[in-house]
């Protein structure tokens, strides 16, 4: 008997009942199988109670002819299907079989209606229409992988040449025999595909290497958000959330990100036989996958930045771009790469593992010293993937840092945070909130700063003596009608 599990339609299985001629919609279905994973249409069954049970289909031989006769003509490239009439029960339905259509012809629309009202993806049970932005990932993916886009208007003048160097670096302590250490900066960049015959840069090298004003030109959107939470859910709490937005290439990112994501749960941390203290763990190694995996699969053309949001009992990695990878796969050997050139360098830096076995082995340190595994959300609907690795005090067994039972209490870990954004974001800040006289508490209100000697001596004062900000009363400095108000005319623009 040929049905799914429960007789329950799914992501590659549709039930139509077409008794007497073709369902109107069995087009879209075809189309979303085409551009998804392929799947069986099955007709002749009718739903009862949730389930759907055979009941057959008149003259099966003429519905058969009908579609075969209608199929290529229908779509802008004929679909891959395979139809027969079959006995079930009884009763004589017909199964048609769609391939998941090659990358070179998709999407796969009805040809009259066009590829917005025409193509469809499959979700679920549910054939979703195409929105503009998989037109344009299907039409990318068309010429090779995104990451291989050669940008116009592009030239070796567009590289940071110091991100260059620290390449080089890099990848002499990973490999001092490396060939390519030898190569000249344009040498390096033809070795691993990055630049064409003329000149122009691909994506990836743009990326990986380019200056940041250049990252902005070519990838508007493209930033990596760092976002300090204070509770459990996103904006259910009265507290103000911090945040620090990265931007530039990759190099410069994942160096920042990494740093930033280790400083910040430095706290916990074993020993080893002798006592000695162990700052590396699983904790901190699955956060540093999750940088890389974040950079290294996220879709570039998708106007949405990358987020790494701590709350208080979890931190979740965001990227735009679903994972190609079946999450539930995730602890078996290969990947499927959405961008092939960045992984190229990344694997060369060691930055991730080859074969796809990064959250494999991640997986299975976690569970080697006591944590829970990481959860995954990955949503093809809208294009997204969110890893969420343990919080580094929900398990593991780490010894006693003195913080009160490895519990570090959420008043140091948001001064932790304001110190890594740097004096200089809250200094701007401070320049654009008081355009208008506002008052010492009013001003470290604004930037939730609770210690005022340490405010006056790192943010106030730096600022007065720049001539940033004046006093309102200059020759009284604790007058209680003291306030201070910008010097610069214009609004500064802050990360």
């Amino acid at each position: 008997m040929i049905e799914t599990p429960e007789g329950k339609e799914g992501s590659t299985c549709e039930y139509k009942l077409s008794a007497t001629k073709l369902s109107k919609d069995i087009w879209e279905t075809v189309s979303a199988f085409s551009n998804t994973e392929g799947g069986t249409i099955l007709l002749g069954y009718k739903e009862e109670k949730g389930k759907f049970i055979p009941v057959g289909v008149d003259n099966p031989g003429k519905i058969l002819d009908d579609f075969s006769s209608t199929l290529p003509q229908k779509f802008n490239f004929c679909p891959l299907a395979k139809a027969q009439i079959v006995n079930v029960q009884g009763k004589e339905i017909i199964t048609i079989e769609i391939d998941e259509s090659p990358r070179y012809q998709k999407p796969i629309y009805i040809k009259e209606a066009g590829p917005l009202k025409g193509g469809y993806k499959r979700i679920g049970a549910a054939d979703i229409r195409l929105k503009d932005e998989d037109v344009h990932r299907f039409y990318l993916e068309r010429i090779g992988s995104p990451d291989s886009l050669i940008l116009g208007n592009t030239s070796m003048d567009d590289l940071d040449i110091s991100s260059l160097n620290a390449f080089r670096e890099l990848r002499k302590l990973v490999n001092p025999a490396a060939p390519e250490l030898t190569f000249d900066d344009e040498e390096i960049l033809k070795s691993y595909n990055l630049i064409d015959r003329k000149g122009k840069l691909t994506s990836a090298c743009i990326l990986l290497f380019a200056k940041e004003k250049v990252v902005r030109e070519q990838f508007h959107s493209f930033r990596l958000d760092i976002i300090r939470i204070k509770g459990t859910e996103w904006g259910k709490d009265r507290d103000p959330f911090l945040s620090k937005d990265l931007v530039g290439n990759l190099f410069y990112l994942r160096s920042m990100a990494v740093d930033f994501v280790d400083r910040f749960f430095l706290v916990p941390f074993k020993s080893n036989e002798r006592g000695d203290r162990i700052d590396e763990n699983a904790h901190r190694r699955t956060s540093r996958e999750a940088i890389t995996n974040l950079l290294m699969h996220q879709n570039y053309f998708n106007p949405t930045p990358s987020q790494i949001r701590i709350y208080n009992d979890r931190v979740e990695f965001y990227n735009p771009g679903y994972s190609l990878k079946d999450p539930e796969l995730f602890e078996t050997p290969g990947s499927k790469l959405r961008n092939p050139l960045l992984a190229s360098v990344f694997y060369d830096l060691q930055w991730a593992e080859t074969k796809g076995t990064g959250l494999k082995t991640t997986r299975e340190e976690l569970k080697k010293e006591g944590y829970r595994l990481p959860e995954y959300l990955s949503d093809s609907k809208n294009d997204t993937f969110t890893l969420i690795p343990p919080h580094p005090v929900s398990g593991g067994s780490f010894e006693d840092t003195g913080q009160e039972n490895d519990q570090v209490e959420e008043k140091h870990k948001d001064k932790f945070f304001q110190d890594l954004m740097g004096p200089i974001d809250s200094m701007v800040r401070v320049v654009d909130f008081c355009k208008e006289p506002k008052s010492l508490k009013e001003i470290m209100s604004s930037l939730n700063f609770k210690h005022r000697p340490t405010f006056v001596k790192k943010i106030l004062k730096p600022l007065l003596d720049k001539n940033l900000l004046k006093m309102t009363v200059p020759g009284k400095p604790t007058s209680q009608h003291q306030r201070y108000i910008s010097l610069v005319k214009k609004s500064v623009k802050h990360k």
